[in-house]
C-alpha cells in the first residue's frame, strides 16, 4: 500500500533529520538537510491523505485498533507533517525543478504494482492493493487515464506548494524588522 511506503519514508526521513539536529546543535531545525526529499516526503504523504479523505474515510471505525491505525495512518500523519512544511520549515527552497522529483515516489510505486501483478498468482488478494489500478478490469485505456488524472492532481497540489512556499520565503526574507 502507498500509505504504508509514504509512512515509512516519512518516517525514515524525519528520524535521520531528528539526528542531523540532535548532532550539529548550531543547526536550524527548519533547514532540511535536502529539501528535494522533504518535498518527495511531504508530497507523497499529502496524497495519501487526500486519497484516504476521498476513498477511505468512509470504510473505517474509529473505535477499533485498526480503525485507529487508519487514522492515524491516513489522516494525522499527513496533516502534521503538512502542519511541520507550513509552520517550521525555512521557506523558499523549493525550485520548480523539485516537482519532477516529488514525482518520483508515485511512479516508482506504480512501476513496482505493474511488475508485481504480473509476477504474482492471478488470485493473490493484494495484486492491485486500489482497485484504481486492476488493470485487468478496468482496460488500459482506463488505467492511463487514471494515472494521467492523478498525475495531473499530484502536479496541481505540487505547484500549488511551490507557489505557498516562494511566497512565504518571500514574506520571510522581506518581513520588517
Amino acid at each position: 500500500m502507498f500509505t504504508n511506503v509514504s509512512n515509512l519514508g516519512c518516517g525514515i526521513y524525519f528520524t535521520v533529520c531528528a539526528s542531523v539536529i540532535a548532532f550539529d546543535k548550531n543547526r536550524d531545525g527548519g533547514q532540511s538537510p535536502v529539501p528535494v526529499l522533504k518535498g518527495v516526503c511531504t508530497m507523497s504523504i499529502t496524497l495519501t491523505g487526500i486519497v484516504a479523505a476521498a476513498i477511505v474515510a468512509s470504510e473505517f471505525d474509529a473505535h477499533t485498533p485498526e480503525g485507529i491505525a487508519t487514522v492515524l495512518l491516513h489522516i494525522v500523519t499527513p496533516v502534521l507533517i503538512m502542519a511541520d512544511w507550513l509552520l517550521f520549515d525555512t521557506k523558499g527552497r523549493f525550485k520548480t525543478t523539485s516537482l519532477l522529483w516529488w514525482l518520483t515516489a508515485p511512479y516508482i510505486y506504480f512501476a513496482f504494482i505493474m511488475i508485481t501483478s504480473v509476477t504474482m498468482d492471478k488470485d493473490e488478494i493484494l495484486r492491485f492493493p486500489y482497485p484504481f489500478l486492476n488493470y485487468e478490469q478496468m482496460g488500459i485505456p482506463m488505467l492511463i487515464l487514471v494515472v494521467a488524472v492523478m498525475t495531473f492532481f499530484y502536479i496541481g497540489i505540487g505547484y500549488l506548494m511551490l507557489i505557498i512556499d516562494k511566497k512565504m520565503g518571500y514574506l520571510e526574507k522581506n518581513k520588517p524588522l
